[in-house]
C-alpha cells in the first residue's frame, strides 16, 4: 500500500525546492498520487520535512560502551572526577581490585586547568587498577596500579607512536599520549559478542531521537572488544532484522597483519545490506588539537618542541593505504593536523597515478588545521572533506593559543572549502562530542558555542546557510558512501528516511538550538515520536 505524506512543508534537498506532498511505496518515495482506497494519509500539519540525517563518522560503539563507564565530560575540576568516581563504584559495587574505566574529562574545562595524574587517580580508588581517557580519545591517565599491571611503571619503554609521559625523575605520571593507551587497553576484558548485540539495541535508538537513521561508525576503535566480535554482532542483528538504524562500519585495522587477515573475507567497501555494510578503510594517524598530539607542520605556539605525533612511519603508512586501496577499500583517514594531512594528500596523489580508479572518492576525517594550499590539493584531487562543526565549541578556546592568529585564518575553513568545490560532509567523532546533528547545524550556521557565543561569531566568514548545514548531514554524508543516488533526498526513487521537525529551521527567526527531531521515519514507517 502507498503512503501519502501530506500538507507539510518538505525540504527535499533536491536543490532548494520544497513540496507539500510525498508518495511512498515499498520503502522509497514514487512519483504520482493516491487513489482513496489503496493509499494510507499521513497529515503533516504543516511541520518543516527534511531527509534523516546521516553522520558520516561516530564511534557508536564507543558511545554506548561508555554509558557503562564514568562519564566525565561535565567535570569542571579534580574534585569533580573524584566525585564522581566514589559514585560510580558505590552505584556499581566496585570490588576490591575490579577495573575502572572512564571517559570525557577535558582539562580546558576545568576551572584551572590542571591535568590529572596517577597520584589523583590513587586518591580516587587506591585499591582499583583504572584508567580515565580524555574527551579526544587520543590521551588518558593512568593510576599507579594500571600502570603496574601493564608493566610500565618500572623503566617505561621509548615509542615512537605514543608517549609514555615521566616526571623528572623518569616515573611516568599517569599520563599516556596515543598509542601508549594501548599498553593498558589491550590487558582489559572483551565484551562477548553479545554484550555487544546488547549495546546496539539499547542504544541504537538514541540515534533516531535526534533523527540520525544512517550511522558511518568506527566501532574497531573500541579497544574491549574484537573485530570478529563487532563485525559478527551486527550481520546476527541484521539478519535477525533487529537494526532500526543503517550502519556502515569504517574499518580501523592499524596494521598489515590486521589489513592483510581482514582482506581474505572479501568483503569489500560497499558490501552488506540496506541495514549493515563495509565502508572505507580508516586510520587514524596523528591525535587531538586539545591534546596537543595532533601532528604539526609548524610547532605548537609556546611549544617549540612539540609538533605532535604522526603515529606511523611514514613508508609503513603508505604501504597499507596502498593495500586497503588495491584491495577495494575506500580510503578515509583521520587527520587533524596540517602535517598530517600533507602526508595523506602525498599518498593519495601516488596511489591514484599508480593504480588509478574512475571515482575513487578519497576522503579526510576532520581536516581542521588547514592552509590555502592544503585546501587547494582537496579541490584539485577531488578528495572529500568530513568535517564536525560542533568541535569549535571547544576549539574556540584554545586553538588561537595553540596555533596563533596566522595559522586559525586558513583553519576550520569549511565555507571556504564549499567555495572551493571540495564536497563536504558533517559528522560528530561521537562520543568526542554529542551526535545530535541540530547542535552541529548551529555552530555551522551560526559559528557559535551552543550559549549563542561569541554574539558576532568565532570565524564569521565561515558561517553556512541552513540550507548548507542541512546539506552536511543529508547529501553530503550519502556522497561520501556511494549513496547520492537513493539516499539524502526526498525525491524519486530515493529512502523514504525522513524527520518532521518541531521548527522550520530555514526561517531566519527560529533558534535552531530550540528546535527538536518531533518524529524520525524510516522507509516510510515511524520509527520515533517525542
Amino acid at each position: 500500500m502507498k503512503t501519502i505524506f501530506k500538507n507539510g512543508k518538505i525540504h527535499t534537498m533536491n536543490g532548494a525546492e520544497v513540496v507539500d506532498s510525498i508518495v511512498v511505496e515499498n520503502g522509497k518515495i514514487v512519483n504520482g498520487q493516491c487513489c482513496k482506497d489503496d493509499c494510507r494519509v499521513v497529515d503533516l500539519e504543516g511541520k518543516t520535512v527534511v531527509p534523516a540525517f546521516h553522520d558520516s563518522h561516530q564511534h557508536f560503539l564507543c558511545y554506548a560502551t561508555d554509558k557503562e563507564k564514568i562519564n566525565f565530560f561535565e567535570a569542571k575540576s579534580l574534585e569533580d572526577m573524584k566525585k564522581l568516581t566514589e559514585e560510580y563504584m558505590a552505584e556499581k559495587h566496585v570490588k576490591k581490585g575490579q577495573w575502572i574505566q572512564g571517559g570525557g574529562w577535558n582539562e580546558n574545562n576545568f576551572d584551572n586547568h590542571t591535568l590529572p595524574t596517577r597520584q589523583d587517580l590513587d586518591k580516587f580508588c587506591p585499591d582499583n587498577p583504572a584508567i580515565f581517557t580524555r574527551a579526544c580519545c587520543s590521551v588518558a591517565v593512568a593510576n599507579t596500579l594500571a600502570l603496574k599491571e601493564a608493566g610500565i611503571f618500572e623503566n617505561p619503554p621509548v615509542m615512537d607512536d605514543g608517549l609514555i609521559v615521566v616526571d623528572e625523575e623518569g616515573v611516568p605520571t599517569g599520563m599516556l599520549h596515543e598509542r601508549a593507551r594501548f599498553l593498558i587497553y589491550d590487558i582489559l576484558t572483551k565484551y562477548t559478542k553479545d554484550e555487544l548485540k546488547k549495546f546496539i539495541l539499547d542504544y541504537q535508538e538514541d540515534l533516531l531521537k535526534v533523527g540520525l537513521t544512517t550511522v558511518q561508525t568506527d566501532d574497531f576503535k573500541l579497544w574491549d572488544a574484537t573485530i570478529e566480535d563487532i563485525l559478527e554482532a551486527y550481520k546476527e542483528l541484521d539478519s535477525e532484522g533487529k537494526l532500526k538504524v543503517r550502519f556502515i562500519q569504517q574499518l580501523r585495522l592499524i596494521n598489515d597483519k590486521e589489513l592483510s587477515d581482514y582482506l581474505t573475507s572479501g568483503e569489500i567497501t560497499g558490501c552488506g545490506s540496506d541495514f549493515f555494510k563495509i565502508g572505507a578503510f580508516k586510520l587514524l594517524p596523528d591525535g587531538s588539537l586539545g591534546g596537543k598530539t595532533a601532528a604539526l607542520i609548524e610547532p605548537y605556539e609556546g611549544d617549540s618542541e612539540n609538533r605532535g605525533i604522526f603515529v606511523y612511519d611514514e613508508e609503513e603508512f603508505y604501504n597499507l593505504l596502498e593495500k586497503a586501496h588495491k584491495g577495494g577499500l575506500q580510503l578515509a583517514m583521520h587527520a587533524i593536523g596540517d602535517r598530517t594531512m600533507d602526508i595523506i594528500l602525498n599518498c593519495y596523489e601516488k596511489i591514484g597515478e599508480k593504480f588509478p580508479k574512475a571515482d575513487p572518492r578519497f576522503r579526510i576525517i576532520h581536516c581542521q588545521i588547514t592552509s590555502e594550499d592544503i585546501l587547494d590539493r582537496f579541490a584539485k584531487n577531488n578528495v572529500l572533506a568530513d568535517i564536525q562543526p560542533l568541535f569549535i565549541r571547544a576549539d574556540m578556546e584554545i586553538a588561537e593559543e595553540l596555533l596563533g592568529k596566522e595559522r586559525l585564518s586558513t583553519s576550520y575553513n569549511w565555507k571556504t572549502m564549499l567555495d572551493k568545490g571540495i564536497r563536504v560532509s558533517g559528522s560528530s567523532d561521537a562520543p568526542v562530542e554529542s551526535f545530535d546533528p541540530m547542535l552541529a547545524i548551529h555552530c555551522a550556521v551560526t559559528s557559535q558555542n551552543l550559549d549563542g557565543e561569541p554574539k558576532e561569531g568565532w570565524m564569521p566568514d565561515q558561517r553556512l546557510t541552513v540550507q548548507e548545514a542541512v546539506a552536511l548531514y543529508t547529501t553530503g554524508s550519502a556522497y561520501t558512501s556511494f549513496e547520492e543516488e537513493y539516499k539524502g533526498k526526498l525525491t524519486e526513487g530515493y529512502l523514504a528516511d525522513f524527520v518532521v521537525l518541531s521548527q522550520d529551521i530555514f526561517d531566519d527567526d527560529v533558534k535552531i538550538l530550540d528546535t527538536k527531531v518531533e518524529k524520525t521515519f524510516l522507509g516510510g514507517e515511524q520509527v520515533y515520536a517525542i
